[in-house]
């Protein structure tokens, strides 16, 4: 699933890309994926220009000029690919993989096509995202009370995130940093990355971590979040940016993804566990 760097990523290129451009029409072969009926949803964009892309937890917002958003998921495996009008790969470099070689395809499920002769292609394989267009003005009280703080912000201090945890001390640290309601954005990659950054095993109490090790959490997120973005995200299943390439943080990944490979640190062999569901890659020398 694309966590925070991912879809960070995909709104940085979009912000410029599409800032000013006209939708000339719009296209759904999977109408459940719409709040709104079809023709309704349509409407109500066609002819409308993109004044802004932004990020909310994991989530994509395509500011429009009438005062309505377009709020993207892509959950498990959406793509949120820009391309000219031919639909090739054009990106200079190579797409994850062969079915992104030219679109629409099979998994392409909307299509914003713009004056200029661009189209915003809306993949997923196995149509878990969706697309929901709401008055701009309503976000706020949408998000209310379902998202914690940004990570990034700079209102996101260590006394915030210790605040926190002291009113959730009785989860286990991965699933609670996992809880967009908790902290938004972080999802399986980055939680194993940050608990192993930590040095501390998923499974702890976070009522029970000691300051120092609530303090290397916090620094785990405010750097491996960042660093993620810098290398465009971690493409270890379908994720690609909006030219439909690859990101390289999968070369940094210490932990996640990487079940009986030695440590990286102590070149002891890692284990695994499943942790709500969660399949949890860890050290169980370095994270005791």
């Amino acid at each position: 699933m694309p966590e925070l760097p991912e879809v960070e990523t995909i709104v940085r290129d979009l912000r410029n890309k599409l800032k000013g451009q006209k939708i000339n029409d719009f296209s759904c072969d999977r109408p459940k994926l719409l709040n709104l009926p079809l023709a309704t949803f349509k409407k109500k964009i066609v002819g409308r220009l993109f004044i802004n892309a932004r990020r909310r937890a994991k989530m994509i917002i395509l500011d429009l000029d009438n005062d309505l958003s377009i709020l993207i998921h892509l959950k498990m495996t959406g793509q949120l690919i820009l391309r000219g009008k031919s639909g090739k790969y054009s990106g200079g470099g190579h797409p994850i993989d062969h079915y992104l070689q030219e679109l629409p395809n099979n998994f392409t499920h909307a299509i914003f096509t713009l004056t200029s002769g661009q189209q915003l292609f809306f993949n997923d394989i196995r149509m878990f995202g969706y697309l929901k267009l709401i008055e701009s003005i309503e976000l706020p009280d949408l998000f209310k009370n379902k998202l914690g703080p940004e990570p990034l912000n700079q209102s996101f201090t260590l006394p915030v995130f210790k605040e926190l945890i002291n009113k959730r001390k009785i989860g286990k640290i991965k699933p609670l940093l996992m809880d967009q309601s908790f902290i938004a954005g972080i999802g399986n990659i980055y939680a194993d990355e940050v608990c192993h950054y930590a040095k501390i095993q998923p499974t702890r109490i976070a009522g029970l971590l000691k300051d120092d090790e609530v303090k290397r959490l916090y620094q785990g997120i405010r750097k491996i979040l960042p660093q993620a973005i810098a290398l465009r995200g971690t493409s270890a299943d379908t994720y690609v940016d909006s030219d439909g390439k690859k990101g390289s943080y999968e070369e940094k990944l210490k932990v996640y993804g990487r079940k009986s490979k030695k440590c990286l640190t102590c070149q002891t062999p890692l284990k695994s566990m499943k942790l709500n569901g969660r399949t949890t890659v860890y050290c169980p020398s370095c994270q005791k």
